[in-house]
């Protein structure tokens, strides 16, 4: 299996290099460099797919004499690990383009380079080979692992007061409305969401304008998404009020499937929409993620989060206002637990 190592240690390095996820760099830490110390030329990092530093994540050796910078992001297959007593194990990995499927197959200098890194082997510990690398990174993959998902539903935007629709309609945020993200933002510094967070955000600009606001103090790098947008109100995106009840079809009672114009968006639509998006979150392998969305858009969304279904939404909404923050923490066991839905700070 193909995984990607992002290198952050090279020997170049005197010192210990720290990853600050929130800006993509790398700092000097005060702890001198192994590879540097015990001349050894392979660069290091993690596995990206495992997580992000400092979050929980997988250590990785590349066995390459191509030169290295700090951020690389290098295609690469696992054929060997070192295990530590303390489970701080460090796998061994080649690029893709190489040929060797085992560390026993390495030469006889690479084998040294590794031993001179690790020369000293306790009680438990010592090199192996793809088999063992293979199982350690199954069970590392195979355990649930605690997520935490925090929403944000963007702050006062101009339609709140010109009385017009949202929904897809790309209106800007008020000059209130930059404030109230900005003093999001430094509430979710508080919460480390500059600590390997990533932040999903919708395409809409009020949305993208929230996210750069919150970035004041976050310094993340968003991901831009049409998934996570607002409903799609079709012919009413944008338009005024009064002429959306005045030209909208008319709605008896409940009805999931109904849509408000021929080219607009059922809660259906939306559900179907929004569904993907919560599986890859929950699925994958981030453990911190930060969403910038809309109201409905994230009703649906936290129903999703607290294990309902689409048929549950029938009787059971989440609604939140302009600048409402909300976290989840789904637990090892599976468990979901809210510490707060739609909370608001001004």
């Amino acid at each position: 299996m193909t995984y990607t190592a992002k290198i952050e240690q090279t020997r170049e390095y005197p010192k210990r290099m720290r990853y600050m996820p929130g800006t993509d760099t790398f700092e000097e830490k005060e702890c001198d460099s192994l590879s540097y110390m015990r001349n050894v030329p392979q660069p290091s990092g993690w596995i990206k797919e495992s997580g992000t530093p400092p979050c929980e994540h997988l250590d990785v050796i590349v066995m390459t004499d191509e030169h290295c910078k700090l951020g690389d992001e290098i295609p690469v297959r696992l054929i060997g690990v070192f295990c530590r007593a303390d489970g701080d194990h460090k796998l061994v990995a080649v690029p893709v383009s190489r040929p060797e499927n085992d560390i026993s197959e390495l030469s006889v200098k690479e084998t040294d380079d590794l031993h001179r890194l690790y020369p000293r082997i306790g009680s438990g510990e010592g090199w192996f080979g793809r088999e063992q690398a293979e199982k350690i990174t199954a069970d590392f993959f195979g355990r649930n692992k605690r997520k935490i998902i925090i929403t944000v539903q963007h702050t006062e935007s101009e339609h709140h007061l010109n009385g017009h629709i949202g929904a897809w309609g790309n209106w800007e945020l008020t000059g209130r409305g930059r404030q109230q993200a900005f003093e999001i933002g430094k509430m979710l510094l508080r919460e480390d969401c500059h600590r390997g967070f990533k932040m999903y955000c919708s395409d809409l600009a009020r949305a993208i304008q929230t996210a750069e606001e919150i970035n004041r103090s976050l310094h993340l790098t968003p991901v831009f998404t049409d998934v996570i947008r607002e409903v799609n109100a079709g012919e009413g995106n944008g338009r005024p009020a009064d002429w959306y009840r005045e030209h909208k079809a008319a709605q008896n009672g409940y009805d999931p499937d109904y849509r408000p114009f021929p080219d607009a968006e059922s809660d259906r639509g939306l559900w179907e929409r929004l569904l993907p998006f919560y599986r890859q979150i929950m699925e994958n392998a981030g453990e911190r993620i930060l969403i910038v969305s809309h109201g409905t858009a994230l009703s649906f969304l936290h129903s999703m989060i607290m294990g309902f279904t689409f048929d549950d939404i029938t009787g059971y909404r989440f609604v939140g206002s302009g600048g409402s923050v909300s976290k989840f923490v789904k637990q090892p066991d599976g468990k979901v637990i809210a510490y707060y839905i739609n909370h608001r700070i001004f």
